[in-house]
């Protein structure tokens, strides 16, 4: 299937180049968050037409995905909490995964090991939340939400070298979407707005700080390797992106940027320093392959323990709910975090087995959604919390939710993922320790909302890089699905 305006005669907005792809996107977005200021579904009407109008179904999915988990925070922070956010969030990402059904449907993919994988654990670990779970319905719609944008990009991946999944579009298209949002922030700045929530962190086109730090972190990495884009185009947004994120001082998104930062110079260093000789070439990248994995590994066992154990020594910080500025220095910023995963860990020791259900707050008084809304309009309007809503770290999270019998499977989910796309290359093992690392700092990987719902997309996105396998054909092909045979591993369409 492909798009309708496969006939334009601007060269950056031609379906069929990576540029294309990533003006799309942008464009749609723009257009989405313009519509937003006038209603919500406009906007959502608006980003889902012109997403299946301007491009391929395969890359549609990216775009949809990213506008659920922009468009619902703009929402917020325009016309607060009563102005239906998650159907939004529903209709945009039911949306992405009827496409993915449509392509299988009409024979165009299958489905996978990747899928059939996260079906299992989805099948093992929602029976046992939904047999133990203190709240039942909260817990159906917590797995209905993270179930469902998984599943359809656990079918794209499953994909990643069919012809017609055209892999290579995904990371310009969620780059061209957090694009539009980036240079939206920086409208906003520009004419003296952006600051309502605490009058000392930067917000922009969202409601909170650390959201506009954690949506444009994924962007900083992907930026620098979407080389299509112009060299002074990829600094711009790089600049703007990175200043961005110090404006907000999100410390989870600049911690996760440094230590990605960190990592690829030393893998680079290493990798220039120690040049094996070109008979044992092949066993040089085996080994590197090999510490690369154990790296990954390693990294991700570190991160899981190590935030049970932190959990296990920080006590519960009092704050009080009517010193708001407490929350933005250091000390308040280490007692918001420490109060959520004590919380968290309090509720982990009472509901060891089983855990206290799948998507459950910390919190039983946000069970009711009264209380819960008026909550979030305090927490938004006068940059205070009556409940703390936050449970500060995906993995003390998952084991609050899960307990000892479900943990395990979502985390060994979540780790098999993470090495799928670790091994398509750099970008995949940049955004996989980038995921790692933002969640220590925010419950974002078991919540696929916002937050969490972007860097899924991001993250399966960047396996978009991955090398094309060579094929042997015995019928003619359409050009734009044929190799160029002077250059390895490239498209033929791939040179505009």
């Amino acid at each position: 299937m492909e798009p309708y305006l496969t006939q334009s005669r601007s060269f950056v907005l031609r379906a069929r180049t990576r540029n294309g792809v990533f003006w799309r996107s942008a464009i749609l977005t723009g257009g989405s968050l313009i519509c937003l200021s006038i209603s919500p579904w406009l906007s959502a009407l608006f980003g889902l037409v012109f997403s299946i109008f301007l491009l391929r179904p395969a890359t549609a999915i990216f775009c949809l995905l990213g506008l659920a988990a922009l468009l619902p925070q703009g929402n917020l922070n325009i016309f607060g909490p009563e102005a239906g956010e998650p159907a939004i969030e529903f209709i945009l990402v039911w949306a992405a995964l009827f496409l993915s059904a449509l392509l299988i449907v009409r024979g165009d993919w299958r489905i996978g090991t990747v899928t059939k994988i996260t079906l299992i654990a989805a099948g093992l670990g929602g029976l046992i939340t939904l047999a133990t779970s203190g709240a039942l319905v909260v817990s159906i719609f917590a797995l209905a939400q993270f179930l469902v944008p998984l599943c359809a990009l656990s079918i794209w991946l499953d994909n990643l070298f069919r012809p017609t999944t055209c892999a290579f579009e995904a990371p310009y298209a969620v780059a061209g979407v957090l694009t539009a949002f980036a240079f939206g922030c920086l409208g906003v700045y520009v004419v003296g707005n952006g600051y309502e929530y605490n009058k000392v962190d930067f917000n922009g086109l969202a409601w909170q700080p650390q959201i506009v730090g954690l949506f444009l972190a994924p962007l900083a990495v992907l930026i620098l390797y979407l080389r299509r884009l112009s060299l002074w185009l990829r600094l711009t947004i790089l600049t703007v992106s990175v200043g961005l994120i110090w404006l907000a001082w999100s410390r989870t998104g600049l911690g996760g940027l440094v230590l990605v930062a960190a990592i690829e110079a030393t893998r680079f260093a290493l990798k220039k320093l120690w040049k094996p000789a070109s008979a044992s070439e092949g066993s040089g990248k085996r080994l590197r392959r090999s510490l690369s994995r154990l790296g990954l590994g390693g990294l991700y066992a570190a991160c899981v323990i190590g935030s049970l154990w932190y959990a296990s020594g920080t006590s519960t910080a009092v704050i009080k709910p009517d010193a708001p500025s407490q929350l933005f220095n250091l000390e308040g910023y280490t007692a918001s975090r420490g109060m959520p995963i004590a919380r968290s860990y309090g509720n982990i020791e009472g509901h060891l087995a089983t855990g206290i259900g799948f998507g459950v707050p910390s919190d039983p008084r946000l069970l009711d959604p009264y209380t819960a809304i008026e909550n979030l309009r305090i927490l938004k309007t006068e940059g205070r919390f009556e409940i703390l809503i936050d449970k500060g770290n995906s993995y003390v999270a998952i084991f609050e939710e899960a307990g000892l019998l479900g943990a395990p499977i979502w985390l060994a989910l979540f780790f098999f993922m993470l090495y799928r796309v670790a091994e398509t290359g750099p970008v995949g093992r940049a955004l996989a320790i980038l995921f790692l690392v933002c969640a220590l700092g925010e419950a974002i990987v078991f919540s696929v909302s916002g937050i969490g719902l972007l860097h899924w997309a991001s993250l399966i996105a960047a396996a978009g890089f991955a090398k094309q396998p060579r094929r042997r054909v015995s019928h003619l092909v359409p050009a734009e699905y044929t190799y160029d045979k002077l250059v390895k591993n490239r498209r033929a369409e791939d040179r505009n």
